[in-house]
């Protein structure tokens, strides 16, 4: 049976001051991890990808032509040294255990019982990243994030990871951003709940996630300026964010 020990309030004490947090009393097993690709997937030595659940880190380009988003290098070598001469780590994986990708989906955790996604976000390094089913640390991890934001740590300090109004939004941006803006319609279609902004911004919930939203308060949203957080995309002449939980959609006002 899975214990988990969550670091509750986001400002009742300093992470600094705790031995570990978002601890396990359990785990699938002990590995070995052979490389880092970046700050938010490894392979293992018998040839595993793995992707850390509950964090994602900026995108590492593979392209001569592309650079790396803003704080990827960093992410990834502050990954690498995290785990520099660790023999084993320990492996507590999801309830979803593979990714569409066939990535194992697991948390990470060192010998002394250091959460590798915890520290990434206390240090800023990365985002929280909240996908259904694998949402058991979910609380832990945004109360690190919360900390490190509100200090303007790692990413929380560039300009590219702040939060962007959408009317100062080109419609060709791509990936994951942090929006603000009004909601002019709340709509429900057959498959979603779409949220129009300003300037021809969308955000779309699937109905596969509404289990994680309260619909009646998602519809009272109109006329109400919010935050999200998720990644852009182009769709229709349209730039749209796909919300997958109510913790990626804030009330500003």
């Amino acid at each position: 049976m899975l214990t988990i020990l969550s670091f509750i309030s986001p400002y009742s004490y300093s992470i600094s001051n705790q031995p570990s947090v978002c601890v396990s009393t359990h785990f699938d097993g002990k590995v070995v991890i052979k490389y880092v690709i970046d700050g938010d997937t490894v392979i293992l030595t018998d040839n595993r990808h793995v992707r850390l659940i509950g964090i994602n880190t900026p995108e590492i380009s593979h392209s001569d032509n592309k650079p790396s988003e803003a704080g990827a290098e960093l992410a990834r070598k502050s990954l690498m040294q995290l785990l520099k001469n660790q023999q084993q780590v320990q492996l507590l994986y999801g309830k979803e255990r593979l990714d569409k990708h066939g990535r194992t989906l697991a948390h990470i955790y060192l010998k002394n019982g250091l959460n590798i996604q915890a520290e990434m976000l206390r240090q800023g390094l990365a985002m929280p990243l909240r996908i259904a089913p694998n949402l058991a640390l979910m609380d832990c991890y945004s109360a690190i994030s919360l900390i490190a934001k509100k200090e303007k740590r790692g990413l929380w300090a560039s300009s590219r990871y702040k939060t962007h109004h959408v009317f100062s939004l080109s419609g060709s941006e791509k990936g994951f951003y942090f929006i603000s803006g009004k909601v002019e319609q709340v709509t429900e279609s057959r498959s979603s709940i779409w949220i129009n902004l300003g300037n021809n911004v969308a955000l779309r919930i699937h109905k596969e996630d509404l289990n994680n939203f309260n619909k009646n308060d998602l519809m009272s949203l109109l006329g109400k300026t919010i935050e999200a957080s998720g990644w852009l995309y182009r769709r229709n002449k349209q730039l749209r964010m796909r919300i997958r939980h109510k913790l990626d959609l804030n009330r500003l006002n």
